[in-house]
């Protein structure tokens, strides 16, 4: 048993009071009902329908797409799967066309994969677009008439210690809905780590039609319009967390500093035209001078998108969970909670913006009308590994898909 030491909290990470939170479990769905006969399966990222009735998600090991019915978000139903064909990545929803990233790599030198369009009445594929490369994230633009691919060509973490540049190189494929063709948008040369393999993690596209992608081992970000020009790029930038556990000793002990750990974001999300939002996991050990040898800052930020930095949770994001009860001692001295998964979402006239701990199995929610002081009023138990979020805000529910977990694989909120 973990001996908790619960030293040097400070008042502003103080126990978070759940009990009259705004958000609360109203129910949870297992994938294997979806698909009884697969040996493994998965729920991790996750999209609704335009009407909120409907889930759908990636079903990475059964190379599978699960769909659920919400219609009663207490009691979700199984509506089956669909097979296809290969490793689906991400999935996108838009104008009841399901828009699913499918990695058909054969191996890390030779990537390749397709953008698979579903159209979710019939259940019958209406396109498949060659991407040129290995798909990770997904977006379609919020008008429909674009989606958006990170092309990451994944690094063998088997082979040069981990670490980048390990070719081919990534890109965001975007992909124009009219007649399908691909736009390859470069993101060499950019960053100072490993400037010829971006490695583009996250993507998302606000109003303007404008995409924001995370290169989160490069630890660099960047903002590129729909015909691939680059707006912005910068670098993510490094962050020093005072009064963290960073020992790995069987208790919880609040008191160590770790100096310029680079943030390395993973998911992305648009807050509005200007301002996204970033969770930090890390994902890279490396060695540089006067930097932290792993990154992952375990917090999350609110950047503008000229690169400046609206708020910084440091660590309080960690310490709040920790002081929770939601600590993973095991990974004290890596990541942490890991932060790696974000939503944003208006519901009535509040934003809220989630931030899931892959590692801690809960989910921060904040409310932030004022994005240079947001404020953590909840924090959501879900199931093991939390991957995947999406808001409903119209029928005030918010989705955890969480990817370990084969019992709660899928857990449904409910605003109070």
């Amino acid at each position: 048993m973990i001996k908790f030491i619960l030293a040097g909290l400070l008042a502003s990470t103080a126990i978070v009071n759940t009990a009259n939170a705004d958000f609360s479990e109203i129910g949870k769905f297992g994938t294997p009902a979806n698909n009884p006969s697969a040996e493994e399966t998965s729920a991790e990222i996750i999209a609704a329908t335009a009407d909120g009735m409907k889930l759908v998600y990636s079903d990475s090991p059964a190379n599978a797409l699960g769909m659920i019915d919400i219609t009663d978000p207490a009691n979700p139903k199984p509506l089956g799967s669909m097979d296809l064909g290969g490793e689906p990545t991400s999935v996108a929803i838009k104008n009841g066309q399901a828009y699913v990233g499918i990695n058909t790599s054969k191996n890390y030198v030779e990537p390749s994969g397709h953008l698979l369009v579903i159209d979710l009445a019939s259940e019958k594929e209406v396109a498949k677009v060659e991407l040129g490369g290995q798909p990770d994230s997904v977006a379609v633009s919020p008008d429909g008439t674009f989606v958006a691919v990170a092309i990451e060509n994944e690094r063998n973490e088997d082979i040069n210690d981990e670490k980048i540049p390990q070719l081919p190189g990534g890109f965001v494929a975007i992909v124009n809905l009219a007649d399908n063709s691909v736009t390859k948008a470069d993101l060499v040369g950019f960053s100072t780590i490993a400037p010829n393999d971006p490695e583009p993690e996250f993507v998302d596209i606000n109003n303007l039609g404008e995409i924001v992608v995370t290169m989160q081992e490069n630890n660099w970000m960047a903002v590129i319009d729909r015909n691939g020009k680059v707006i912005s790029e910068f670098d993510a930038g490094l962050v020093t967390l005072e009064g963290i556990d960073n020992k790995k000793d069987g208790k919880l002990n609040m008191v160590d500093t770790i100096e310029n750990v680079r943030r390395e974001p993973d998911a992305v999300k648009w807050i509005d035209n200007d301002h996204f939002a970033t969770a930090n996991e890390g994902d890279y050990k490396h060695e540089a001078p006067g930097q932290a040898k792993r990154g992952g800052s375990r917090g999350w930020t609110i950047f503008n998108k000229d690169g400046s930095v609206v708020y910084e949770s440091g660590s309080s994001y960690e310490r709040a969970l920790a002081s929770a009860g939601y600590w993973p001692e095991n990974r004290a001295e890596k990541k942490g909670v890991e932060p790696e998964s974000v939503e944003v979402a208006i519901y009535g006239d509040t934003r809220y913006i989630f931030v899931g701990a892959e590692r801690a199995n809960a989910i921060g929610v904040y409310k932030a009308n004022d994005l240079s002081n947001p404020e953590l009023v909840t924090i959501l138990p879900t199931g093991i590994g939390p991957e995947g979020l999406v808001a409903i805000p119209e029928r005030n529910l918010f989705i955890s898909a969480n990817e370990v977990d084969k019992e709660k694989s899928v857990t449904i909120y409910s605003l109070d």
